[in-house]
Formats: structure tokens, sequence, C-alpha cells
């Protein structure tokens, strides 16, 4: 029997990745908003992650055994502006599912957990957010610790593909940068192991069929910084990384302050659920292909 698959952020990045790659379950894919070019074969819904009413009602609807939570603020200077919203979105939520859910719990948290002083990590490590968007998903990791749920953290970083619908692709945001001759401005000092999304989706699909409970650590092979990141973009797609520009983080003056050393050990998931972790570059040609394909 099929199992019954409730995917929350279905439209974002990852999502995209996650409706692929599990289509032959009986899967309900829900957003705040359903893309126009959406047909997908499964079934999709508006829902608001915020609203328990809603949550209640799709929850007793449909009847999940899993649901996949990948719903969240993930606009760090968002967050740093307006808490309360985040709080909301990124923890909130949470409770608005396991208070009326008792199956299969998988949530997405993040690397900013952590402090970025001495990445990467892994899982004994001590979380310590220097940020709102890392202090709401460790709030909402505690959470979803504290319920009965058969739960599964995940935590992953930097998450990319070359998404046409996206504002937040750092992978588009390089390559039609480049592709114009626009010079492009990129920090040399924010590290971390980049994780291409069907990647991730695969790690995912891993955890909803070996039924596995707990906290992991996943991203893709290699501890790069972002600069070295866009300069790899460029190489893969045969486009000038001289109009790559370093730059540090501070120059930037963002709103809220970024971790620099940050980054996932995936020892644990690896030995735990035979997950294999892809190379930057191998992820990259794979999007590279779909261009011709």
């Amino acid at each position: 029997m099929k199992k019954k698959v409730l995917v929350t952020g279905a439209f974002g990045q990852l999502g995209n990745a996650v409706l692929k790659k599990f289509q032959d379950t009986d899967m309900l894919a829900t957003d705040l908003f359903i893309p126009e070019f959406f047909s997908g074969s499964c079934s999709s819904e508006i829902l608001d992650v915020t609203k328990p009413e809603g949550v209640q009602n799709i929850v007793s609807r449909f009847q999940p055994d899993v649901v996949l939570n990948l719903a969240a603020m993930t606009d760090v200077d968002g967050c740093e502006m307006n808490p309360e919203v985040a709080e909301k979105i990124n923890s909130e939520s949470v409770l608005n599912f396991l208070e009326v859910f008792d199956g299969a719990f998988i949530h997405i948290s993040t690397d900013y957990v952590f402090n970025g002083k001495t990445g990467p990590y892994d899982e004994e490590d001590l979380p310590d957010p220097i940020n709102m968007y890392g202090k709401t998903k460790l709030s909402s990791e505690k959470y979803v610790m504290k319920h009965p749920n058969p739960w599964c953290i995940v935590r992953t970083n930097v998450v990319f593909d070359y998404a046409k619908n996206s504002d937040a692709s750092f992978v588009k945001w390089v390559i039609d940068s480049l592709q114009n001759d626009r010079k492009i401005q990129v920090v040399h000092d924010q590290w971390n192991n980049p994780t291409w999304t069907e990647s991730l989706a695969d790690a995912l699909r891993i955890i909803v069929d070996k039924e596995a409970t707990g906290l992991f650590h996943y991203g893709g092979a290699e501890q790069i910084n972002r600069l070295e990141f866009a300069q790899t973009i460029a190489k893969v797609f045969n486009l000038d990384d001289s109009l790559i520009k370093p730059i540090t983080t501070e120059s930037l003056n963002q709103i809220a302050p970024r971790p620099l050393k940050c980054g996932l050990k995936t020892h644990l998931i690896k030995s735990k659920l035979q997950v294999t972790t892809l190379p930057l570059e191998v992820s990259l040609k794979h999007i590279k292909s779909k261009f011709s394909s």
C-alpha cells in the first residue's frame, strides 16, 4: 500500500525536487501558492502552516502517514526584521501539525543553528544561533523533539538548484549575471558545504523508506566558501569568472549577522542510512545536462 505523504512548502527549490522523488507515493503538495505551471501527478492544495485550523482540516481530510515539513521563512534578514512572523512560520507552525498528527514528522532545519566559529559541525555539537532565523529553526527542532511522534530532523545548508521560478537561487543568479556580462560580488569568508536539491531529496526518500528517526546532518561533499562556489559554477557553465569579485561579509552591512565557518559533517547519515553525498562539480554538471536535454 502506498504511503500517504503530505509535503509543506512543496513549490520552493527543495520542494520541486521532492515532488519528483516521491511521485510513486500518494502525495499531497501544499504551499501558500500553487504555481500556474504545476501539472504534477499528485494533488495540490493551498495551505498556510501558521493557521492551526487549516492544518487540522488538511490533516483530518488527507490522513497522511508522513509529513515532510519543508515550509520555512528562509530570508535571513527578513527574519531579523520580522521576528514574530519568523517565529510563527518557522517554529509555531510545527506545533500546529504535532498537536493534530501522530505519524512520522520529517523536519528540515539548518546549519544556522550554530554560531559559525568552528564548523563544519556534527550532530553532537551544541547549537548557538546568532541570528533570528537560526533561533527560530532551533526552537522548531526543540518542539519536534519533545513530541511523541516518530520524528526525523535533517539539518542542511546552502540548498541549490537552477530554479527558474525562485529569486533565492544562487546558481541562477550567478549564471544569469555572468551570461549577461554583469560583474557580481561574492563573499569569500562564508564557508559551507552546498547541497543540491536532488541529492537532499534522495536522502529524504531514503529516510521515509527506512522509517529512520533522529537528528541527521546532510550536505554536499565539499566544504568551500561562497566565492569558490560561484567560481565553480562559472567553470562548469563555461562562463567568465573574472566577473566575480571577492568581498567580505562585513562589507555587505547585512541586517542579520551570518555565521561564517559553518557547514555540516555527514558521516552519521552516510554510515547509518547509506546515504551518499555528491561533489559540487558533479551536481552542477547534472544541472547543466538538463539545459541541453
